[in-house]
């Protein structure tokens, strides 16, 4: 089962996120947030996929905020976890301002 996360960051990203994948495609879809620096977009993209491409842009170079290179503070507790990926409640690099103050939140919605 899926779930969802909101990502907000004070220059005024706010977004609702989809995480992981449902009873049908979990072993093929991991749907997690990415950073497209083409676009200066954050994004949903499956990351079980062979290539990444940015919805908006279809750039091919998408970044999973699994990535160490968008942690900007690492959070004490995790806020969603789904396989082997997860988020916590640090703060990350925004895609769009480029500063590390973009937080996920749990938004409670789970799907399937």
């Amino acid at each position: 089962m899926g779930s969802s996360v909101i990502a907000s960051c004070p220059c005024g990203v706010d977004e609702q996120i989809m995480i992981g994948g449902g009873m049908m495609n979990y072993e093929t879809c991991c749907l997690f947030p990415c950073s497209c620096d083409s676009c200066n977009s954050l994004v949903e993209e499956n990351i079980l996929s062979e290539k990444l491409r940015c919805p908006k842009c279809k750039a091919s170079d998408p970044i999973p905020y699994t990535d160490p290179r968008l942690e900007g503070e690492k959070g004490e507790h995790e806020v969603v976890q789904w396989g082997e990926h997860s988020l916590t409640n640090g703060a990350y690099i925004c895609p769009k301002c480029k500063k590390p103050t973009l937080r996920f939140q749990p938004d409670g919605l789970c799907w399937d």
